[in-house]
């Protein structure tokens, strides 16, 4: 097989374009051309001898290539490799005209430039650009060569003396529009409804015999075609049905001030009489059936004043319990209808709202108001919301701060229902303040409670009965500090029967945490997980120097403040504690740590993990810092500081992969480290008593927020950035710019890499 390569030079000296044809074979014919370009007129005719010249030189190249024969053998048979020719000779005469461009602007290149070099070089041909071109022919030809090709012809279509007709653009789809078209009515039979007996009902009979002898009857065998239409029942009525038709007319009449205002008195005193009537008449009925008793009679209950009592024992039916309850919610639903909406996200912000800002606002929905109990103010001490239904919320009253100097001598914990924001669904009410309270994430009818004095129940909240199913004893949790946290765990061992419920996790003031499990049994059956013991030295995390004042503490055991279980990991629980430390533990390894990480200069009362990865979490504390960790670096990445102020509580934003949310004593700031690091995007304060606990909601737009007055206010985060489509993605993106000037931990940072759920899924 043979190639032959074309080359194009071009003389300085001569200004000729020398074509040179030279093959790689030495069994090929050589050819040598030499074609001398002129200016001036005779180049314009000499154009089309030209033309012809190369179009037969090409043609006799293709043939002598004809010529040739590629043959392959594979297993004994001859394949034949020949490349095949171009068959459109329309790209060779293509080819063919950009050679002619090139020759003639080479041509007139030369014949510029032998003028040029006769006159004298003026400023004004300097600025020609040809006279003053300081670039050598190599360097021109180069240029040239590489121009983009045009196969338009340069004034070559008057010499050929033939018009380029551009080929029309045809595409490879067919698109068709479909147009509803005019109604064209073929035949219609209206239904109509007639009195029988009357004229109109013998003919409509009339048209039904002709009907039936046209379809079904002997009438039926002519041509037709069957068709399927929409047509409504025929009725069959009778005279007496029939109402008469009623008409409507607007009437005006004069009623004065006086006459309304007699009219609404004596409604309301009518309704006041009626109502106290039927509730006299049901709380003696009931008395009657359910205890078999007789009441006296109306004058006799009168005299002795007993209605009080009986509405008090009807009270505490459960079937009028239910009644009202049901009652509340629909008047509540009136009251509070606007903030109802809004919790349930009925009315969002659009993504192509053109008024859409961007300033973190907090607005209140409503507020949920406990009733008071011996004129004693407790505070908010825990919040937890069911994690089947996002409307049912419970709330802790009782102890908040352990400094406190005033100490509540009793507790409750309420459940409510956002139905309702008047009055709760439950009520429980005990002798200590309480502490903590979890639902269960496996079987959400189930409630932990913790108390004041350390002891620790389980309700089953969708039963009416307000006797607990299981309590703890003194035998197997002998701690007497309050209950702090409480926290469920899965099972993780294989042994354990699928009927046992998952047991629970209980931390308590002293640093003990106490493992409970409920049995066939009216008591909890727990046993000591694990007793804490100070940290001696300087544990890995922030440097926090030794205090010269304290040298030695009095209590070797610290105080823990809060527990943590891992996302995925289901044995490993985290405890949070005064000196500032996270003690990572596993339930599989009694009284032995796994490690110890230093936070915080002080308590560290939340640990959170980020929905968007099972290794980036956030810390709170005393020392007035919310700092974000990533597992595997033991400093910080990122540290937010405002206010010279605890920090109570800090969570991720379940919308938004950047926001979180931080609460202290009197405000909650709202942080995007997307968008700023130094101050939160916006700061709110809620209420004149300050502030304890704060939970989101399942649809993370709302926070819901107690504080020491016993409140617990709803509040609507509005104004939101939307949310990225790619979640991980941004955050990724938001934390390696935050630590972009530390090398070495940015560097850090990249040796973990991934650091998200697989498929950068979240995780609630």
């Amino acid at each position: 097989m043979s190639m032959s390569v074309r080359n194009t030079t071009i003389s300085q000296d001569t200004g000729s374009i020398y074509k040179q044809s030279s093959t790689m074979d030495g069994d090929l014919k050589k050819k040598s051309v030499q074609v001398t370009q002129v200016s001036g007129e005779d180049t314009k005719v000499k154009k089309k001898e030209t033309v012809h010249y190369y179009h037969a030189e090409t043609q006799a190249d293709l043939q002598y290539r004809a010529q040739i024969k590629i043959v392959e053998d594979d297993d004994g048979e001859e394949v034949d490799m020949t490349p095949k020719p171009i068959p459109n000779d329309t790209y060779v005469e293509q080819f063919m005209k950009y050679n002619l461009n090139v020759m003639h602007q080479m041509t007139n290149f030369t014949t510029m430039l032998t003028k040029s070099m006769t006159r004298s070089r003026t400023r004004s041909s300097v600025r020609a650009g040809i006279g003053g071109n300081k670039q050598s022919i190599d360097d021109l030809m180069n240029g040239i060569m590489y121009e983009t090709i045009n196969w338009d012809p340069y004034k070559t279509v008057e010499s050929l003396g033939q018009a380029y007709e551009p080929k029309p653009y045809t595409r490879s789809f067919l698109k068709i529009t479909l147009r509803k078209s005019e109604f064209f009515e073929l035949h219609s039979q209206p239904q109509t409804t007639v009195a029988k007996g009357t004229p109109e009902g013998d003919e409509t009979e009339r048209d039904n015999r002709n009907y039936e002898y046209l379809t079904v009857g002997k009438g039926k065998i002519r041509r037709r075609s069957d068709n399927d239409a929409q047509t409504d029942t025929l009725l069959f009525t009778t005279r007496a049905v029939n109402t008469i038709m009623i008409t409507k007319a607007t009437v005006s009449s004069y009623v004065s001030n006086f006459e309304m205002y007699d009219t609404l008195n004596n409604i309301t005193k009518e309704f006041a009489t009626s109502t106290m009537s039927s509730v006299k008449d049901l709380a003696s009925a009931l008395a009657q059936t359910e205890e078999g008793e007789s009441f006296e009679d109306d004058e006799t209950v009168a005299e002795k004043d007993k209605v009080t009592s009986q509405i008090d024992r009807l009270y505490r039916n459960p079937e009028f319990r239910n009644a009202v309850m049901y009652m509340g919610r629909t008047l509540s639903s009136n009251t509070n209808e606007a903030g109802l909406r809004r919790f349930r996200n009925f009315d969002q912000v659009e993504r192509w709202n053109a008024e859409a800002e961007y300033v973190y606002s907090m607005n209140l929905l409503f507020r949920l108001i406990p009733e008071p109990s011996n004129d004693e103010r407790k505070a908010v001490s825990d919040i937890d919301f069911c994690r089947s239904n996002g409307d049912i919320l419970a709330v802790a009253y009782g102890l908040y701060s352990f400094s406190s100097q005033h100490v509540p001598t009793s507790g409750s914990v309420f459940l409510w229902s956002i139905k309702n924001p008047g009055e709760p669904e439950r009520a429980y009410y005990y002798d200590v303040p309480v502490t903590a309270i979890s639902f269960s994430p496996f079987l959400p009818s189930l409630l932990a409670i913790g108390l004041y004095d350390g002891s620790v129940e389980v309700r089953e909240v969708c039963s009416l009965q307000d006797m607990p199913i299981a309590v703890s004893q003194r035998v197997t949790s002998p701690s007497s500090s309050p209950v702090v946290a409480i926290r469920w765990i899965k099972q993780v061992s294989d042994d354990v029967d699928e009927a046992d419920i998952d047991p629970f996790l209980s931390l308590s003031q002293d640093g003990s945490v106490t493992r409970f499990r409920i049995i066939k049994s009216p008591f909890l059956l727990g046993f000591t997980q694990m007793t804490l013991e100070r940290v001696e030295g300087h544990p890995e995390g922030i440097f926090v120097p030794h205090s010269s004042r304290i040298p030695c503490e009095s209590n070797r055991h610290p105080q823990g403040l809060s527990i943590t279980t891992h996302p995925l990991h289901k044995d490993i629980y985290y405890v949070l504690t005064d000196e500032g430390c996270i003690h990572k533990c596993s339930i599989n390894y009694q009284h032995q740590y796994l490690e110890v990480l230093r936070c915080h200069d002080g308590g560290v009362t939340v640990m959170e993990f980020s929905p968007w990865s099972p290794k980036l979490f956030l810390t709170c504390g005393n020392d007035w810092f919310v700092r974000i960790w990533i597992d595997g670096i033991t400093r910080p990445l990122l540290e937010l500081q405002d206010e010279m102020t605890p920090v109570h509580w800090a969570k991720w934003s379940p919308t938004h992969s950047t926001i979180i949310v931080s609460v202290n004593r009197e405000t909650a700031n709202i942080w995007d480290v997307r968008r700023n690091l130094l101050r939160p995007m916006s700061k709110h304060k809620m209420d004149s008593s300050f502030n304890t606990v704060a939970r989101f909601s399942h649809c993370g737009r709302t926070l819901v927020i107690g504080n020491e007055r016993g409140n617990t206010l709803f509040n609507a985060l509005n104004d939101m950035p939307f949310s990225p489509h790619f979640q991980y993605d941004e955050l990724e993106k938001a934390i390696f710019k935050a630590i972009g000037n530390n090398h070495e931990l940015f560097m850090e940072l990249k040796s973990i890499g991934f650091f998200g759920y697989p498929n950068k899924k979240a995780v609630f």
